[in-house]
């Protein structure tokens, strides 16, 4: 059902650039409003939006004006004013993949997927004299998925529902295919990985006096010129290619794991993999760690370079497409039941109306100021108070609390799972 204003819709999807969002567009089912125009924005919202339906979900698609943790953070702030009844952010787009999980050995390709629900910011640490230092158990840190994201993701990583969501990527994959020519599979001879110790840049020398390949003092620094061309111009030696890609079938392969995230390019895969190892990830991001703080979050992304110095963007729309098409297979097993759950044990136990009471009495006892930038305990305090705004029994009791709702709404919009606040 065509929801009557913002507040009806569900589920936010975050891209970062525009190849990602072409793609998520051409799998909504239905385009409620392109540009924004009709639901409009909260005042202050500078974010730009479209607004559709993707399966049974009411669909929020939100654009990144620039890659990064602080731009997405930003985004999905402003965001939770505008649409305070999303409960789930996916981001979704494309990533550096880890060539071969260290734990498991398992091959990753070009357009295949990840989908991750546990994020490693690997930019956070401290710098000393001898080097960067990053600090461990950022997972953590980062928050623990809700128990309703965990319990799906032990689902589908299910032989069964495993096959049923590769099927369905695979339908949609075929739809974005047949709709326009840049979507296409750019096929496996495009697909291949260098040792990560050979790095992408000129072995002979150059024209250029600001070449720094031969800086023996720096042997690691590549000039801007070959950081700039192809593997083909600068003559990568195809002798150090140690896996090529063994079918030219088209297909994505998922994968569950967790993204390192950060605010730079992943584009060393020497600390590619040693990041893949110490922490287990399986790809490279630059928007998870902004949305994670911000909203539950689920990235699915495909799998566009390797993260290494040989990184170009032959795959960029194709891992593009996979992972839009991921996205949409993931919202069909995404049956959030515990808010209605919860209101119908309200109802039933005729809780509302003292649950209101004590709400309006206690927040004006323990936020006398209407202090409302400590989210964390506002979240906490009250589980319930987003959703209490659209009940008629608490609408009838707006005007006496009005400036404590507007508060109510902006500090709680990011709920996902109601809780019964015991009162």
């Amino acid at each position: 059902m065509r929801p009557k204003d913002r507040s009806g819709f569900s589920i936010a999807i975050i891209c970062a650039l525009t190849v990602e969002a072409d793609a998520v567009i051409l799998l909504f089912d239905e385009v409620y409003d392109r540009y924004g125009d009709e639901y409009g924005r909260h005042p202050g919202d500078t974010n730009s939006y479209t607004v559709g339906t993707i399966g049974k979900h009411n669909v929020v698609l939100c654009y990144m004006p620039e890659m990064g943790k602080a731009s997405a953070a930003g985004v999905a702030t402003k965001m939770k004013f505008s649409y305070p009844g999303v409960s789930l952010a996916l981001v979704v787009g494309v990533c550096g993949g880890v060539p071969l999980l260290p734990y498991s050995n398992t091959p990753i390709f070009l357009g295949d997927v990840i989908i991750s629900h546990a994020v490693v910011r690997y930019d956070y640490g401290r710098q000393y004299p001898d080097g960067f230092k990053r600090k461990k158990g950022i997972p953590e840190n980062l928050g623990r998925p809700n128990q309703e994201i965990r319990t799906l993701f032990q689902r589908l990583q299910t032989s069964m529902a495993r096959s049923d969501l590769q099927n369905d990527i695979a339908q949609y994959l075929e739809v974005l295919r047949r709709s326009e020519p840049r979507w296409q599979y750019p096929g496996k001879a495009c697909d291949v990985l260098f040792d990560a110790s050979y790095h992408h840049k000129h072995h002979q020398q150059a024209t250029s006096l600001k070449c720094l390949c031969f800086n023996s003092e720096s042997p690691g620094q590549i000039c801007q010129e070959a950081q700039e061309s192809s593997c083909d111009s600068l003559e990568c030696d195809e002798n150090r290619i140690i896996r090529r890609r063994p079918s030219d079938a088209a297909g994505a392969s998922i994968h569950f794991g967790k993204i390192a995230s950060s605010d730079t390019v992943m584009k060393s895969g020497e600390h590619r993999d040693k990041l893949a190892k110490d922490e287990d990830v399986a790809g490279f991001d630059m928007e998870g760690a902004g949305v994670w703080d911000e909203l539950p979050c689920i990235i699915i992304k495909g799998v566009c370079d390797y993260a290494d110095s040989h990184k170009d963007k032959k795959w960029q729309a194709y891992a593009a497409a996979t992972g839009a098409s991921s996205a949409k297979a993931f919202l069909r097993y995404w049956n959030p039941a515990s808010s209605e759950a919860t209101r119908n044990w309200m109802r039933g136990n005729q809780q509302f109306t003292l649950y209101i009471r004590k709400t309006a009495e206690r927040l004006t006892e323990a936020f006398p100021n209407n202090d409302h930038t400590k989210r964390n305990l506002w979240r906490s305090y009250l589980p319930h108070a987003l959703s209490l705004l659209e009940e008629d029994e608490f609408k009838g009791q707006r005007e006496q609390y009005i400036d404590l709702l507007e508060n109510i709404g902006d500090c709680l919009s990011t709920l996902i799972l109601c809780r019964v606040w015991h009162v």
